[in-house]
């Protein structure tokens, strides 16, 4: 049965259950899957070829472990009669192109405020970060794939999903909805800065709207999924500058 904003009312059953999904369950399968992974790959030197092979490595078992994290959590929201993507995955073509339309705004321009009250390059990550994990000198298909389409999918399934859907199928409003679900989806963000992470939950604001509004789950999949291609690209020509 579909509450408000077509949530399936069966997520309000389990409600520290789905704490664990979209609180702890990122740490457990992403931290832990990278870092078990760290602990078979072979040292480096920066710039060779081994490198780039450890990143890739470290990717790929990212994609898998985050392949988990989705299965199982799915295999939760059905079992508890909330479907596999705990809300509705159809919506009209007019709200599809809005999603894809908005999606990069949603986090650009966060991203752009943010930055503009930063004084240092590389703000954007936390200090013990190795940002050369993220350099396009060292992506992979299994990067791209987990930024554009599992990551996109997994995230918003998990905060617009089960987090939204919990709170707003407990009774509580759509303004906690969103900003609990956004905070939640911030802090599993903990390669980024504090300011970062600001950005995370600024977007993560926006596409909980655009699933408000909307009432299915695929509008902000949709709208991840373009904002993250949209970034890569960036990222890719600045790397990469037209000579």
């Amino acid at each position: 049965m579909l509450g408000p904003y077509k949530t399936p009312q069966a997520l309000a059953r389990e409600p520290w259950m789905a704490v664990f999904w979209v609180v702890l369950a990122p740490v457990l399968f992403l931290t832990g899957a990278v870092l078990i992974a760290l602990e078979f790959v072979p040292n480096f030197s920066p710039g060779s070829i081994e490198e780039i092979g450890a990143y890739q490595t470290l990717w790929l078992v990212s994609c898998v472990a985050m392949a988990g994290w989705f299965a199982t959590m799915s295999l939760w929201s059905s079992a508890i009669g909330a479907g596999p993507f705990a809300g509705e995955m159809r919506a009209e073509t007019p709200w599809l192109v809005v999603g894809a339309i908005l999606g990069p705004l949603i986090l650009i321009i966060p991203s752009l405020l943010v930055g503009s009250f930063m004084s240092e390059e590389g703000w954007q990550y936390r200090g013990e970060v190795n940002e050369a994990v993220f350099a396009p000198q060292n992506w992979s298909l299994a990067y791209v794939f987990v930024a554009v389409i599992m990551a996109p999918i997994v995230e918003e399934v998990a905060f617009r999903g089960v987090a939204f859907g919990t709170i707003i199928a407990r009774g509580l409003s759509p303004v906690a909805a969103i900003t609990l679900s956004s905070l939640a989806f911030a802090f599993s963000h903990l390669q980024y800065s504090p300011a970062a992470m600001f950005v995370v939950f600024l977007s993560g604001v926006g596409f909980g709207v655009l699933r408000m509004m909307s009432g299915t789950v695929i509008v902000p999949i949709i709208a991840h999924m373009t904002a993250n291609a949209n970034v890569l690209f960036l990222n890719w020509i600045a790397s990469n500058p037209p000579t």
